[in-house]
């Protein structure tokens, strides 16, 4: 940004807005088997039958599809880029829910989640991308978080539709949400960095006057992305991208997204989110367990709405570490209630509030911090020339440990019980907190030259 030419972030929010109901597709593809899973098994609204482990692999093979699809999808980013890849995969997407729809056997249904798996891991690593190379340094932080409120919101309008549509009606309106994200995402422009390395520095020049207003120096924007390019590809343009890996910013920058992509699965969310409504069934809630998982999906809404209010004001750093904390107490605070409902029930039988609110505050943190800031980060930390590849490696590390995490929770809760499986979940969070202290570097307010100066130099903390 040239001194006196301050950009204009309207449209900027309104691409990032725009960009991320990818997000919000994502979420109706996470969201979608805790509304209907005891409509499916006990109430049989499909017109063939589906047992819990057939249902389990019904909720696993979304997340399976995204790990697949992270490194394919990472390789194509480069060459088409961010908008372009995210206009691609809205496909998959849209065909996943049609052969959900259309579904007349366990087979296809598993067919169906494997697709829209396709589409929700290819926006969750290209959305990121795309708001990380569009968006002013002092709003990324603020945009950057739209990624987890859309998703959450999505995830709120399945569980709020769920209530009041059976199966089929709400498999119908999920599947409008990619085709209207593929209709209203044409219009959005190209990031200035995909056209600066495609060499079309008219388009680039362009597309930042209409993200950033006429009035803005396009040109100087257009030079300082041509001298951060040019700072790597004179030496590197005769290297592969995986030799680019050894150099030791990308290595700390994959260390470091690697890592809270394993502890934001470990932590526990996606087998809480999938199956929140038998949770709470099981937990003997004090109110109807289909209301306490919307009342989640509300907290998860609103946790996120805070750190794209605080992110850019109190760091990534501080968040990450208040959200692992306080997850890792009120999740061990539900292990041991759900342990003691199964040896001494008599001991908890007045407090079924105690998963609602211990449940409520895992979420909410969890949407504050773990949940938001890795995906934000992802968009920000990595070179341009890299970015697709380990984007992709850190998206793989995700949807691979979501599949697992989703496929191995109900043998957990069937083989060792709910509490000792929820006490393995703080255990990590609790890992969680000491990787971000030693590990995670601040990026708040940085450039991008500035981020691989200080992992190049060894300073994680500053």
């Amino acid at each position: 940004m040239m001194e006196g030419s301050a950009p204009h972030y309207r449209r900027q929010y309104l691409a990032a807005f725009v960009a991320t109901l990818g997000a919000f597709s994502i979420g109706t593809s996470f969201g979608w088997s805790a509304p209907v899973e005891p409509r499916i098994l006990d109430d049989g609204e499909l017109e063939f039958p589906v047992d819990g482990q057939e249902f389990a692999w019904v909720v696993a093979l979304m997340a399976l599809g995204g790990a697949v699809i992270s490194l394919p999808a990472g390789l194509v980013v480069p060459v088409m880029g961010a908008r372009n890849t995210l206009l691609l995969f809205v496909v998959p997407a849209a065909v996943g829910w049609a052969l959900i729809l259309a579904a007349s056997s366990v087979p296809m249904l598993l067919v169906g989640r494997l697709f829209t798996g396709f589409g929700a891991g290819a926006f969750c690593m290209v959305v990121p991308i795309y708001i990380g190379e569009m968006a002013s340094a002092e709003i990324r932080g603020t945009v950057g978080c739209f990624f987890q409120q859309m998703i959450n919101l999505g995830i709120l309008y399945v569980y709020v539709l769920g209530i009041a549509v059976d199966v089929f009606r709400l498999g119908v309106l999920c599947a409008l949400v990619p085709i209207v994200y593929g209709v209203l995402f044409v219009f959005m422009p190209n990031t200035p960095t995909y056209l600066v390395l495609r060499n079309n520095e008219a388009k680039a020049l362009a597309s930042i006057k209409w993200l950033r207003g006429s009035h803005f120096d396009a040109a100087g924007e257009v030079r300082d992305i041509q001298r951060s390019l040019d700072g790597r590809h004179k030496t590197e343009r005769r290297c592969t991208v995986w030799r680019s890996f050894r150099e030791p910013a990308t290595a700390r920058a994959l260390a470091t997204m690697v890592g809270l992509m394993f502890f934001m699965q470990t932590s526990g969310i996606n087998a809480v989110l999938f199956y929140s409504t038998s949770i709470f069934q099981a937990a003997n809630v004090a109110i109807k367990p289909e209301l306490a998982t919307i009342l989640l999906g509300l907290l998860q809404v609103l946790g996120t709405l805070l750190s794209a209010l605080l992110v850019d004001r109190l760091g990534r750093r501080l968040l990450l570490l208040a959200s692992s904390g306080t997850m890792c107490a009120s999740v061990l605070a539900l292990g041991v209630y759900l342990h003691l409902l199964v040896v001494n029930p008599t001991q908890v039988d007045s407090l079924g509030w105690i998963p609602v609110l211990t449940l409520c505050l895992y979420v909410t943190l969890f949407s504050v911090g773990l949940g938001p800031v890795p995906w934000l980060m992802l968009g920000e930390i990595f070179p341009n020339d890299v970015k697709g590849p380990a984007s992709a490696l850190a998206n793989i590390t995700s949807f691979g440990l979501s599949f697992a995490m989703s496929r191995l929770f109900p043998l957990a809760r069937d083989g060792i019980g709910s509490g000792p499986t929820f006490v393995i979940f703080a255990g990590f969070c609790l890992l969680a907190m000491v990787f971000v202290a030693l590990v995670v570097p601040e990026t708040k307010g940085k450039s991008l030259a500035d981020i691989q100066k200080m992992l190049a130099g060894g300073s994680f903390t500053n």
